[in-house]
């Protein structure tokens, strides 16, 4: 073997290598990218969670007293005072489309304020059965 080939196959094999590593570091790119992509997206899931959890506490700690009053009743599809409310609704949108005369609102108003706190008062002896 003379000079020339092997200097030949010394800078043929050195192109070689600079391509495996060229390669290889595209790879390396590639996947490193990939990785980061992934992990952005975990991260952006876990802060939704939190944000959604921290929502969710933040409206239970400052709820109304309706919202308190419906969870007394575990189980039951609409308690009485959101029957109440609704039904107090009703009457108020009558009155306002000229269904019904004030005379006969005021009067349905003070049966259905008159029902409600019979409805309180019984609720009331049944928690202290």
């Amino acid at each position: 073997m003379d000079g020339k080939k092997a200097l030949y196959y010394g800078a043929v094999a050195l192109v070689i290598l600079i391509g495996i590593g060229v390669v290889l570091s595209v790879i390396s790119a590639i996947i490193g990218f990939i990785g980061t992509v992934i992990s952005g997206i975990v991260s952006l899931a876990v802060l939704a969670g939190i944000v959604y959890v921290a929502y969710k506490t933040g409206s239970w700690l400052l709820r109304d007293d309706d919202d308190a009053a419906s969870l007394d009743s575990i189980g039951s599809s609409s308690t009485s005072a959101d029957a109440g409310a609704s039904r107090q609704d009703r009457l108020r949108q009558q009155y306002v489309e000229g269904q019904i005369s004030e005379a006969e609102f005021e009067q349905r108003i003070a049966e259905e304020l008159e029902t409600e706190e019979l409805d309180d008062i019984d609720r009331e002896l049944e928690r202290e059965r």
